[in-house]
């Protein structure tokens, strides 16, 4: 049976919808399974003194991208953070990617590393609300006892290493599993993280709508991205509703991309991983071949506007519907469907709106429900990932064989 649309809803700080769920994805199974030798993980019984050491010299990487991140702690939270260190209390494990065994990349544990070394390093944080040690309250690190300076860096941590060797596509798996501790990062936070440089920053470029502006805490000054031609195109056509706060945006562009250089016949499941797979092929891309990706992007998100307008990427059951959230399966199957038309289809498309508009709708009322389960759930399955892309592509070449 499937939920109507009033359940499983994304909803912004206004309560109003914005993106549907998708249902029951979190039990499709990987279907090619990891070669458990090439998982490699050490554990390093450490102290807070060596994290702080190594983001003294350089040798603990925060990309910039996940600077914003840090302010999802506010300085409450973190004060409590140091507290608990102060009573030597227990915290979260850290994980790194160690690849370079002179720059290690931070995977989990960022709130907590970025608190260390603004309060430590920076000097910036001044400790507030703290619940048993107020009479700390107010005070900076170097206002601290030397017996509390000292707690922090002899603090004991338990630090996990992906060592070098191991596969991205495993990274992501065994770091979804472990990213317990702290702010659990989102899936595509995981992502970003593991394909930093021209995988992450072209996933930007296809979302970037304004101005991009943060601070680097150890540079001067601010740093800004301008608005991409994509970007723009991204927030009209998604009227501006799919949040930008924890990568929700670069997700949707992740799966275009992911589906754009993968044929959806040769997905395999999970999602999730097949995303990651996704992200790492954009490293093997020459300069025009991206060129050419984004264009057929802008293409595509062109032609949604052209033929929908505000009501792109959302399910329509009668043509006077109330107009329904965001659906990232209909985004999917139908941005890359309208990437790969050549132009001259795409406008033959778009005058005959109307015929197209027409059968997307009874696609939705067909008595099997089977476009309509592949859209709601176990989207990531295999079979109704093939369901969706084969019957939009099949409304598609009906409405252009139309007069």
């Amino acid at each position: 049976m499937i939920n109507t649309d009033s359940q499983n809803l994304v909803t912004d700080v206004n309560n109003e919808d914005v993106i549907e769920l998708e249902e029951n994805d979190d039990s499709v199974v990987i279907e090619v399974p990891f070669n458990p030798t090439d998982i490699k993980v050490s554990t390093q019984p450490l102290t807070l003194g060596d994290l702080i050491e190594r983001l003294e010299w350089g040798e603990i990487t925060l990309h910039s991208d996940f600077q914003r991140l840090p302010n999802l702690w506010n300085n409450t939270k973190k004060s409590r953070l140091l507290e608990t260190i102060f009573l030597r209390l227990p915290i979260p494990t850290f994980y790194f990617d160690g690849k370079d065994d002179n720059n290690w990349e931070v995977i989990d544990g960022l709130q907590r590393i970025n608190t260390l070394r603004s309060f430590v390093l920076q000097k910036k944080l001044i400790l507030e609300n703290l619940e048993f040690l107020k009479e700390y309250n107010g005070m900076t690190y170097d206002k601290l006892p030397r017996e509390l300076q000292r707690r922090i860096k002899t603090f004991p941590i338990t630090v996990y290493i992906l060592e070098k060797g191991t596969p991205d596509e495993v990274k992501y798996n065994i770091f979804s599993r472990l990213n317990q501790g702290g702010l659990v990062l989102t899936a595509q936070e995981l992502r970003n993280a593991l394909h930093q440089g021209e995988p992450a920053n072209l996933i930007a470029d296809l979302v970037r709508g304004v101005k991009d502006e943060y601070k680097q805490e150890n540079e001067p000054g601010i740093k800004v991205k301008e608005p991409t031609e994509e970007g723009k195109l991204f927030v009209k056509v998604t009227t501006g509703r799919i949040p930008t706060r924890r990568m929700e945006d670069r997700d949707f562009a992740t799966r275009f991309v992911s589906f754009y250089l993968i044929d959806y016949n040769e997905y395999t499941p999970d999602m999730d991983s097949f995303m990651s797979k996704g992200m790492k092929l954009i490293g093997t891309l020459t300069n025009e071949q991206k060129t050419k990706l984004k264009t057929d992007y802008k293409k595509a998100l062109n032609t949604a506007w052209d033929i929908f307008e505000n009501d792109a990427f959302r399910k329509r059951y009668k043509s006077d519907d109330p107009r329904k959230p965001i659906n990232k399966a209909l985004f999917d199957s139908l941005s890359v469907n309208f990437a790969k038309l050549p132009e001259g289809q795409c406008r033959k498309l778009i005058e005959n709106k109307e015929i197209f508009r027409t059968k997307f709708i009874a696609l939705h009322n067909k008595e099997d429900k089977k476009f309509l389960r592949s859209l709601t759930q176990g989207t990531a399955l295999k079979v109704n990932v093939v369901q969706r892309f084969t019957d939009i592509r099949k409304i598609i070449e009906e409405a252009l064989a139309e007069k």
